[in-house]
């Protein structure tokens, strides 16, 4: 009878689990006093980020909590269920309580109901518990475990041997498993150890171009006949400053790497989580200077292509137009300079350029264009080739040698000269700003002789009056 109830409570509580989507699972009701009883949550597919109200049991003494990750393989189908354990140590033998309540799983209830624990004395080694309620239950033995061999391996991708000072060289780190294997292997602690793998794989003699990317995703690939699983842990370009070399050191990753009982039973854990560190091969990139060449220092290496697009081309004097000179291509977009001005024309005046850029990163190489938009003003009739105006040089890795793009396009400056026009399209000064304010009454020059002669008279009257006092203050 009592089999029959503990079963029937096992099958209510069971029942109640499936029906959320987090579940709560207790550990054996009847424990030795040296053994620790558990709580448990599991969540499916996703790992909860905040679990709050493992409850304080009178009899048992809180302690640690621990967490695994368990992996489902169904054909296909993978699913993963996060467990997170809080273990209770008993403080004495009896009949403990666990009351029913509630946990909170990232702002989300789950409750749980309560049950009873019979803590017994502690087992003598190789015999059976020997207390009431353990006679009634049958006895579970401990599984054995057996290692087994995983197909899966941790690489440093590095396709180029041998660069050039500025070339792009994109590396990216990746973890693979035979889908066979996939239940065997769980990431450990990535968060923490991606930032020291990072770290390890930074060059000081390099700019870096850092691919980011929000989530982890498994790709499918096939290695021979045999179907992997993939993972992208990192990604970026590199664009050497120096001809130093590039040295990649041995990257390590630690992984949850599970032994498999002999004997699988539904009544025990049939995993066992241990860790194994997987590691890379050291890579080392040569780098070598660029040829000689006057502008060695300044040019952009890679693979670009010119376009432009001129607003008109054909204008009047004085009259404007834009011009958009684009760079596309493979190299880094971000450095690419200013296109090289041959000369300063007083016929075409040309402003600053403003300067738009976009790029992004496709097959391990980062792509993408820079727009130089020009504003000019024609100031003398004329044909204007722009290619003798512009040029871009760059300095092509895949053919060794430097490279000159040109602009292809013609400013057509239409009419007669004139100019009067030209002076008032110029910046004249604040002296002729106030022409238009001043008044443009004629004034004649006899009214400055009269202004000149009433002044003189003015001060001859003053002096005489000056020269009176002084000779009465005398006498």
């Amino acid at each position: 009878m009592k089999k029959a109830v503990i079963f029937f409570v096992c099958m209510c509580w069971a029942a109640w689990g499936r029906a959320q989507e987090h579940t709560i699972e207790f550990g054996p009701a009847a424990i030795p006093i040296d053994q620790y009883f558990t709580i448990s949550l599991k969540s499916p597919d996703t790992r909860p980020t905040k679990v709050e109200g493992f409850p304080d049991i009178e009899g048992l003494q809180k302690s640690t909590q621990k967490s695994f990750t368990t992996t489902i393989t169904r054909g296909t189908k993978v699913s993963r269920v996060y467990t997170l354990t809080q273990q209770y140590a008993p403080l004495q033998e009896g009949e403990v309580t666990v009351k029913p309540f509630t946990l909170v799983v990232d702002g989300k209830q789950v409750a749980a109901p309560g049950i009873k624990v019979q803590v017994g004395p502690a087992a003598p080694a190789g015999n059976a518990p020997r207390d009431s309620l353990s006679m009634a239950l049958p006895a579970v033995a401990t599984p054995d475990f057996v290692e087994v061999k995983e197909n899966a391996f941790l690489t440093l991708q590095v396709p180029k041997g041998k660069v050039y000072v500025g070339e792009a060289v994109p590396i990216s780190l990746w973890f693979y498993v035979a889908d066979t294997d996939l239940g065997l292997l769980d990431f450990f602690e990535f968060e923490a150890q991606i930032g020291n793998i990072v770290r390890q794989l930074k060059q000081r003699s390099a700019l870096e171009e850092v691919v980011q990317q929000e989530e982890i995703l498994p790709e499918k690939i096939k290695i021979g006949e045999k179907a992997f699983t993939r993972y992208k842990l990192y990604e970026a370009i590199l664009f050497p400053l120096t001809p130093q070399p590039l040295r990649f050191p041995v990257i390590s990753l630690r992984m949850i790497k599970y032994k498999v009982a002999k004997n699988p039973s539904l009544l025990t854990q049939n995993r066992l989580p241990e860790n194994k560190t997987y590691t890379t091969q050291s890579r080392e990139v040569a780098v070598q200077p660029l040829p000689p060449h006057p502008l060695r220092d300044q040019v952009a290496v890679g693979v670009f292509r010119l376009e432009e697009q001129l607003s008109r081309g054909t204008i009047s004097l004085n009259q404007n137009l834009v011009y958009h000179l684009k760079i596309e291509g493979e190299g880094n977009i971000r450095s690419l300079p200013i296109p090289r001005s041959l000369g300063v024309s007083s016929e075409l005046e040309i402003y600053s350029p403003e300067i738009r850029q976009n790029q992004q990163v496709s097959q391990g190489k980062l792509q993408g264009s820079k727009t130089f938009r020009y504003f000019m003003v024609g100031r003398q009739a004329g044909e204007f080739p722009l290619r003798e105006l512009f040029q871009w040089v760059y300095f092509n890795p895949v053919t060794a040698r430097y490279d000159t793009l040109r602009p292809a396009l013609t400013v057509r400056v239409r009419g007669q000269e004139d100019q009067n026009s030209f002076i008032r399209t110029q910046d004249v000064g604040d002296f002729y700003n106030i022409a238009a304010t001043e008044s443009n009454e004629l004034i004649s020059i006899d009214q400055f002789r009269e202004v000149r002669l009433y002044t003189n008279v003015v001060l001859g009257v003053l002096l005489t009056a000056a020269l009176f006092i002084f000779i009465l203050k005398r006498k």
